[in-house]
């Protein structure tokens, strides 16, 4: 085991996030093995060796796990996209609630254990993104592989109805000179765009009368057909979702956590809404009555909720565009409060010093909604430093399929339990 190349034997006793089963025992480093499953018995070969863990491939399955399933794409396992497809679906909930608790565990986050509720499933498990990104390899749309290089695919099952459709015009045409392009649709709107990192005019022979094509030209998308605007459907809510802009990609997830986040505000009257985007928060909480101001650094995310709060005539939003640190700073110094601290920020969190500003702000509570539990676990950790303590821990299957996992965490001030 010591050596690369060894054949080995192991007994798989866990999952991890984003290393596949695990192989724990005593006196011996600990195996990961990339596709094999909690119960199984694998023979596997050795690949990597570190301090502490040996990295190995899947070989053969010698006893199989009975929650092993037949995946539903013919490019998983050697696509590094979904890494679950293998395990039925009511165990990956499981063991996304396990990664959240143990993630929280190690940096030592204190919170009574039926404060951790079971995941929310996601309304459907394929078919279910709304914008998938690929790479043009040889002219033709490609994947990443697990060791980061790309291959070609016909396809991606993940993608929602309306994408599978825009996706086939990629497939028909040669792609030479862009280099990456998104597949962005709505089933809810029949809309579609293609996002092309640069023109498509000279690898595109024609328009499809029902796609948007959007393209950079110095910095700046342009769309054709001149003028045209893609729209996206969101807890009632109609947006325009302009290219290269965050939009939640499980739009039938996005609705539920949406859900959560305004019961969790009913009754609050002025509430901050930080990493805002384009309000898909701050319309349902206005719309129940709240004053909400809503905190984004992207212009075209903030023009976006403005348009929305215009379109469905909601009132009591302000949209400002700003960095989160820089706008907590002011209202740290301010001394304002506010009845609930909403933030969603990306993968990477908060960071160190943005969670040390928000403990400091004058609120009851704080939402943290978040799709890494370990960026989460240092944050928290961070910020009840500060006085405050975990009150409810909500995941959420935002990401069926992948190792990937949405929490909604609520904080309240300690003198406040």
């Amino acid at each position: 085991m010591n050596t690369p190349n060894s054949e080995i034997t192991v007994e798989i006793t866990a999952l991890g996030n984003r290393v596949g089963g695990i192989s724990a025992g005593p006196n011996r480093k600990t195996v990961f093995v990339r596709g094999a499953l909690p119960g199984e018995t694998v023979r596997c070969r050795t690949n990597r060796i570190r301090k502490n863990i040996v990295e190995a491939d899947l070989m053969e399955i010698l006893e199989e796990s009975p929650n092993r399933t037949r995946p539903f794409c013919g490019y998983f396992g050697e696509c590094g996209g979904c890494s679950l497809q293998n395990l039925a679906y009511s165990r990956q909930l499981f063991w996304k609630r396990n990664w959240a608790t143990k993630a929280l565990a190690r940096a030592g986050i204190e919170y009574a254990d039926e404060l951790m509720k079971d995941v929310i499933p996601s309304p459907a498990t394929e078919g279910y993104r709304n914008r998938v990104s690929f790479d043009i390899v040889n002219g033709k749309p490609g994947l990443h592989r697990p060791g980061g290089d790309t291959m070609n695919v016909d396809g991606c099952p993940l993608l929602n109805r309306r994408g599978q459709k825009a996706f086939g015009r990629l497939l028909e045409e040669q792609l030479d000179g862009i280099g990456r392009v998104s597949v962005r649709a709505s089933d809810r709107t029949g809309e579609s765009m293609l996002e092309f990192s640069h023109s498509p005019a000279q690898g595109i022979s024609s328009r499809c009368d029902t796609d948007i094509f959007a393209w950079k030209e110095n910095d700046r998308w342009k769309v054709d057909p001149p003028g045209s605007a893609f729209h996206e459907i969101s807890g009632g809510f109609t947006y325009t979702a302009r290219p290269g802009m965050f939009f939640q990609v499980n739009t039938e997830c996005a609705d539920i956590i949406i859900s959560i986040v305004t019961g969790l505000c009913r009754g609050n009257r002025k509430i901050l809404d930080l990493y805002g985007g384009c309000g898909t928060f701050s319309l349902p909480l206005a719309s129940n009555g709240a004053e909400v101001t809503s905190v984004e650094l992207n212009p075209d995310s903030s023009i976006s909720g403005r348009e929305a709060a215009e379109l469905s005539g909601t009132k009591g939003i302000s949209f400002l565009t700003s960095r989160t640190r820089h706008f907590l700073l002011d209202t740290v110094r301010a001394k304002q409060k506010w009845d609930t601290v909403i933030v969603d920020p990306p993968r990477a969190g908060l960071g160190i010093r943005v969670a040390r500003l928000l403990r400091r702000v004058a609120s009851e509570r704080i939402v943290y909604v978040s799709c890494n539990p370990f960026s989460l676990a240092r944050d928290l950790k961070v910020i009840c430093e500060g006085n405050w303590a975990v009150a409810g821990l909500q995941p959420v299957d935002m990401f069926p399929q992948t190792d990937h996992v949405e929490t909604v965490v609520t904080l309240m001030r300690k003198e406040d339990r």
